[in-house]
């Protein structure tokens, strides 16, 4: 049974709703409606079949849904593949370091950074002791040892201060994951400013050379408990004072990369 005008009128209501609809939520490029109403037009100036146009352009509408969808729903496989690639590479990066698990419920960036940290202050930087710096870059050594003792150097069976804090946090009752997150990346950016000072004192020592680094480090005079003096040893056999500055400095730098870190750093 042929339709009548007030049938075909109301389908193109309908049809027009559909195509602003979906120009506003979607594509306005894809979902035409200028298009359409020319189209419209001319059927209408030559007086041609409206319900057949009306019905013909009904099914065009659905093969261009259709073809939308398609092309959307390979985008977002595409761009999910992206985001994936780019967890597993960010996630690789910091699997380079230790993890110092001291929660069920730490993060695996933390944990990742915290050991990252450790082995700053641990492996590494106990070699500036065997510098020589002048008295001002001795005050600035202390004074960073004292802060990286505060966040990543664990005393005898206890937990560094700042570690014992963000753990206080995951056991409180009710906690929101927000909190733990944003209380994350205060330990992250702070963990930054460090290595960003480190970096920066670094090129200081580095402008006011010393004859002796043209030489092998020696570690006679290295007075810390063996088996961290061992692990200062390894880091740094046969090189010399130069190359031991660069090597803190690069593996600093690293770090920073590793973790995306490169914009927290002291203002001023």
């Amino acid at each position: 049974m042929p339709l009548n005008r007030e049938e075909i009128d109301s389908l193109v209501t309908k049809l027009r709703e559909k195509y602003r609809d979906y120009a506003k939520k979607h594509s306005p490029a894809w979902f035409n409606i200028d298009s359409f109403e020319q189209r419209l037009g001319l059927a209408l100036r030559n007086r041609m079949n409206l319900e057949g146009f009306i019905l013909a352009e009904i099914s065009n509408f659905e093969k261009l849904r259709e073809q939308y969808d398609k092309k959307e729903k390979q985008k977002e496989n595409s761009f999910s593949k992206e985001v994936d690639r780019i967890i597993e590479e960010n996630t690789a990066r910091i699997k380079k370091y230790p993890s110092r698990l001291f929660h069920p419920r730490c993060s695996a960036e933390i944990s990742h950074f915290y050991g990252a940290l450790n082995i700053m202050a641990e492996d590494y930087f106990p070699v500036f002791r065997l510098l020589a710096p002048d008295d001002q870059l001795k005050k600035n050594l202390e004074s960073i040892e004292i802060v990286m003792q505060n966040m990543c150097v664990p005393a005898g069976s206890r937990n560094p201060r700042r570690i014992d804090d963000h753990i206080l946090l995951l056991n409180r009752q009710a906690v929101r994951e927000i909190e733990i997150e944003k209380d994350g990346n205060e330990y992250l950016k702070e963990g930054a400013f460090i290595l960003h000072d480190i970096i920066d004192l670094c090129e200081r020592i580095l402008e006011s050379p010393s004859d002796s680094w043209n030489y092998p480090v020696t570690f006679q005079k290295l007075y810390i408990e063996e088996i961290k003096k061992r692990k200062v040893i390894d880091a740094f056999s046969g090189m010399t004072g130069f190359g031991a500055i660069l090597k803190v400095k690069e593996y600093a730098a690293q770090v920073i990369e590793d973790f995306r870190l490169s914009a927290f750093r002291r203002q001023g």
